[in-house]
């Protein structure tokens, strides 16, 4: 698939080189050789790799002399990064290029939409985001029928896709809990208030999803603009996930090269009185995140009883890319001790980074679960209201330096929270 001569022409102009210089020049000529200097030529090479996706050595910089140039390198790039996995291939074969300074409404997906949406992630992410299906077009859009998904996207007056926020079923088993989040805007828009309108547009849908009781997210810790965008949206933010993410995956969100911590946050709509089992060790802490919630709870603090259940209930997931398995203790059995040292040994020798496990926290034997994991050196990461139906507590451990003086957070709650999970970590590594 070609290049479009004029978006390289943009990002010439984004990298400091006059509109007019920049639209003289020709394609088959040196850029040396056409008054751009050697330090618009570096800002040049940065925008195109960001761009695209791409990363170009000094050798590969060295050999492209003119727009032409490029162009092949960028077309010889996609060919190669097709030939890794069938859905990237079919994407890049039907690529729209988003143009800047259109005019754009904000709405639900339509027919037609998922080409513009997988092409975001693959803009944002390269091939890295963990879940392939959001690769492909034709799965984006029936996730939607089904009402699996609901997108709103950002769409351009030529009917291409510039930018996308999401509400999607994901890991917790309450699947009438939904994740909010996938807020992605095209390079060329990101300083616009499209991304504000697609969150505003999302918020008045969700008051009319029927099928959720609730909605949380994870907003990445690299900057706060999520964070701000979110905090109007009756969400309160309910726990950490420490080093969640590898930085390659948001390298160009402002990641460094350490591992991405995400906030969470939630937002119950539809509540029911429940019993809530919580271990008194962490009495001061999820106080705390449940003063932040209005509901309907009758909250049991204890201590570490042996559960009635004989067996533990284990839902395991690995997500490869980002070195992270995440389980989910639906019930508490006399067993946990047992299964959380198998858990923590296995994680170890698979060289992984991060382990969670959700607790559920409507069983009697969360104190018993939480006890037997802080033994094995996993500490605090919150209380998320609904997650199994009953409301799931995580702990966490890491298997990697943390990286909590990375983390950047934008609400006065949100840095308490941090100081709880901070201070959890340290005091069961001693």
């Amino acid at each position: 698939m070609p290049v479009s001569l004029c978006v390289l022409r943009e990002l010439l102009v984004e990298s400091g080189v006059a509109p007019a210089v920049a639209e003289a020049i020709r394609p088959d000529a040196p850029l040396l050789r056409q008054g751009i200097d050697s330090l618009d030529f570096s800002a040049f090479c940065l925008a195109v790799e960001n761009r695209f996706a791409l990363s170009l050595d000094e050798c590969d910089a060295l050999s492209l002399r003119t727009l032409d140039d490029f162009a092949a390198c960028l077309c010889a790039a996609r060919g190669d990064a097709a030939a890794k996995t069938d859905p990237a291939r079919r994407l890049l074969e039907n690529w729209q290029e988003v143009e800047a300074g259109r005019s754009y409404e904000v709405g639900p997906l339509r027919p037609g939409d998922g080409q513009g949406i997988a092409q975001l992630f693959y803009t944002i992410y390269g091939d890295r985001y963990p879940v392939e299906e959001y690769y492909r077009p034709e799965r984006i859009e029936a996730l939607n029928a089904k009402g699996h998904l609901l997108t709103v996207v950002a769409r351009l007056e030529t009917g291409i896709v510039a930018g996308q926020g999401a509400y999607f079923q994901s890991s917790p088993p309450n699947k009438a809990l939904f994740e909010f989040g996938q807020v992605m805007v095209d390079p060329a828009y990101r300083n616009t208030t499209m991304a504000a309108k697609i969150i505003r547009e999302m918020d008045r849908l969700s008051r009319g999803m029927s099928q959720a009781q609730g909605f949380f997210g994870e907003a990445v810790c690299t900057h706060l603009v999520t964070q701000k965008l979110v905090d109007k949206q009756g969400y309160s933010e309910c726990g950490l996930e420490a080093s969640l993410m590898p930085s390659g995956a948001y390298e160009k969100e402002g990641a460094g090269s350490q591992r991405v911590s995400c906030l969470l946050g939630a937002r119950v709509d539809r509540d029911r009185r429940m019993a809530l089992h919580l271990p008194e060790c962490y009495e001061r802490e999820l106080a705390f995140v449940l003063g932040g919630f209005s509901l309907d709870r009758d909250v049991l603090f204890g201590g570490p009883d042996r559960p009635t259940a004989p067996e533990t209930a284990f839902e395991r997931r690995l997500f490869d890319f980002a070195q992270v398995e995440r389980v989910q203790a639906s019930r508490i059995g006399a067993d946990f001790p047992v299964r959380a040292a198998a858990l923590d040994q296995e994680a170890a020798a698979r060289g992984l980074a991060v382990v969670q496990v959700f607790v559920n926290a409507g069983d009697p034997g969360t104190a018993f679960a939480v006890a037997a994991l802080r033994e094995r050196g996993f500490f605090l990461g919150g209380l998320i209201p609904l997650w199994f139906g009953t409301d799931g507590l995580l702990m966490q451990k890491l298997y990697v330096a943390p990286e909590f003086d990375a983390i950047n957070l934008y609400s006065a709650r949100a840095k308490t929270i941090l100081e709880f999970v901070r201070a959890d970590y340290d005091r069961v590594r001693k």
